[in-house]
């Protein structure tokens, strides 16, 4: 059979599970199969299907139907251009979260220090480790899961320092300023900010995710609380605190972070929502 061929078999089955998205999955899968780009697949579409191709787009095709994420599935994703590898445990890079990176690289300058709060997959410190090199930082990780992901994305970057911590504890903040050894100049984070209550309704491939990733307490905002208030001991005086937010709680963080000293604005997300809050120490 013709790859060509079977990539139409391949779309008309994944089709019966997920009709808007059939043709994008289809070429994940069939590119990740015969690991290479998308460009280059549909440029060998003539040639014949190989054994371990079917195979791999095969088990991928089960595993979705279970709804699992195509992310983990494939084992990595792309995040502002830089490869993010993902896998139960670690929260999968949302797109939006782009607009939080854009900010940093404009806030950033040679020489400066960074910490990412809550880093995950480590994708928000790679995307801006990657595009300014000269800057220094911490991505930050409490996860035993996660952890492992944020360590393998951030190996090749010699300016990143993998460390676990909690974002709840304030003797962790006193520890890395400690070790640090100079105020930061920006920190960044994307908590967990879905609240309690809201967990059990969200879409399959959500669930998939890990709980800690998204559960932000009873009213979603328990890490806004912490950050803004332990921050403080890692900034510098004009340091800069970027925090990502659900679409609906921008006046909320706003409110805490008032009541901690701090100025601060929003920024909208490609959709035009609320996306990131920008705080400046006074």
């Amino acid at each position: 059979m013709l790859l060509r061929e079977y990539r139409t078999r391949l779309r008309d089955l994944l089709g019966q599970m997920n009709p808007d998205d059939a043709s994008v999955l289809a070429d994940l899968l069939l590119a990740a199969g015969m690991k290479t780009d998308r460009g280059t697949m549909l440029a060998r579409l003539d040639e014949e299907l190989e054994d371990d191709v079917e195979e791999f787009c095969a088990n991928g095709v089960y595993e979705l139907s279970y709804g699992k994420p195509i992310q983990y599935v494939l084992g990595s994703c792309v995040f502002y251009g830089q490869e993010i590898f993902v896998g139960p445990g670690c929260f999968i890079p949302r797109s939006d979260t782009e607009v939080l990176v854009e900010a940093a690289l404009k806030i950033l300058k040679k020489g400066q220090l960074f910490a990412d709060i809550c880093s995950g997959s480590g994708c928000i410190a790679k995307a801006v480790a990657a595009n300014a090199p000269e800057a220094e930082g911490y991505a930050l990780e409490l996860s035993r899961q996660a952890l492992p992901y944020t360590l393998r994305n951030l190996s090749e970057l010699k300016n990143v320092t993998v460390l676990r911590f909690d974002a709840l504890d304030d003797e962790d903040y006193a520890a890395l300023s400690v070790r640090a050894g100079r105020p930061f100049d920006l920190v960044m984070c994307n908590p967990p900010y879905i609240p309690t209550e809201d967990m059990e309704n969200l879409p399959t491939d959500v669930r998939y995710e890990p709980e800690s990733a998204l559960d932000g307490g009873e009213d979603g905002l328990r890490y806004y609380r912490a950050v803004a208030s332990y921050a403080r001991m890692l900034l510098k005086e004009d340091g800069v605190l970027l925090f990502e937010i659900g679409y609906d709680q921008a006046d909320a963080v706003q409110e805490i972070l008032r009541e901690k000293g701090f100025a601060s604005a929003v920024i909208r997300d490609y959709g035009g929502n609320d996306r990131v809050i920008v705080a400046k120490t006074g």
